[in-house]
């Protein structure tokens, strides 16, 4: 029988941790990543990576940036100072009266990186990026933050506990002394782990406005040629979608840093969610930046470096976790190496 393929990478590894649990499944919809997962009368949906556990809602506080703030800086958990704003005139007001710099602008909705400027370090660079965040006319909710060092951490919080820790590295490349940056970054988009619309563990570096403010940061051109070995970063941002890379760093974090994205996702309601961190070792000095009620799993399951983390099995068994538990039934358990015959995929 055909292997049914859906959309995005992330998807299809819920697909196959279902399948090999020995869930019955119909693939409502490759299209939109559709699953309705049963065992012993009880159906879910699943789609793509939006699960049920998570209520409506939690979804619409994790899905804007400003609620996410109010929610959690008022359960005690440490966040950015931000300002809302809706037009350019009230965000150059804002940072020009507070001299508010180094800080960030990005849509208080969206995901994947889109229109997230960081590291806005002047007045004359904020007036330069304004138009990178308010692309169209009238009023748009944007937040004005506050930028903080340090180390980009994603923690998978699966219920009372974080699965799996990934620190993200912006998009970069590395130099070979022959190749300029715009060469560099065709070579990586070569790369055979990279797709175009997160089939793939990894994503495509675009060249546009970010790329071209930051490498004037670094007084560099893409024709410039870094010396072997160079590593020329070339967002700021270190989102997967926009170029970035994941190493494992699950055994690197201290339960102390988990439990805080343990604690921001219940105080959004959030049982299943990705959780955006960042964090100074040397400071000690955590801050949640957001929540993801979709977060891309894939990225764990083949880290650039470091060991692999079955993120997709950890949910499913979350989703199921009674009844693959009872006497007599499937006994997979994430990390074991007992298996079952997958049921035959139903493809509506």
């Amino acid at each position: 029988m055909k292997k049914t393929v859906l959309k995005t990478n992330s998807a299809q590894l819920i697909l196959e941790a279902i399948l090999v649990r020995g869930l019955d499944v119909k693939v409502i919809s490759s299209r939109f990543n559709l699953l309705e997962l049963s065992h012993k009368g009880r159906s879910v949906f699943v789609m793509g990576t939006s699960f049920p556990v998570n209520s409506q809602p939690a979804c619409f506080v994790a899905n804007n940036k400003f609620l996410t703030r109010k929610v959690l800086l008022a359960n005690g958990i440490p966040v950015p100072r931000s300002w809302l704003v809706r037009t350019k005139v009230e965000a150059r007001k804002l940072v020009t009266d507070k001299d508010f710099f180094p800080c960030v602008l990005k849509p208080v909705r969206g995901a994947h990186g889109r229109r997230v400027v960081v590291n806005i370090e002047s007045l004359d660079e904020f007036e330069e990026v304004l138009s990178m965040v308010f692309t169209s006319p009238g009023k748009k909710n944007v937040l004005v933050e506050e930028y903080i060092k340090g180390k980009d951490y994603r923690f998978f919080v699966v219920g009372d506990r974080v699965v799996a820790v990934m620190e993200r590295i912006p998009a970069h490349v590395v130099g070979d002394g022959v190749k300029n940056i715009r060469e560099l970054i065709k070579r990586y988009n070569e790369n055979p782990d990279v797709g175009e619309r997160y089939e793939k563990p990894l994503c495509r570096i675009k060249v546009n406005g970010e790329i071209m403010r930051n490498l004037k940061k670094l007084n560099m051109k893409l024709t410039y040629v870094p010396q072997r070995g160079e590593k020329v970063f070339l967002r700021q941002n270190a989102n997967i979608s926009t170029g970035g890379i994941g190493v494992d760093a699950t055994d690197e974090v201290s339960d102390e840093i988990k439990e805080i994205a343990v604690r921001a996702a219940k105080a959004v309601g959030m049982e299943i969610t990705g959780v955006d961190m960042i964090y100074d070792k040397m400071l000690n000095n955590p801050t949640v930046l957001e929540l993801n009620d979709c977060p891309g799993i894939d990225i764990r399951h083949y880290p650039m470096e470091g060991e692999s983390r079955d993120v997709a099995g950890e949910i499913v068994e979350y989703l199921y976790k009674e009844e693959l538990r009872e006497a007599g039934e499937n006994k997979v358990l994430v990390g074991s190496e007992e298996s079952v015959n997958p049921v035959v995929v139903s493809v509506v």
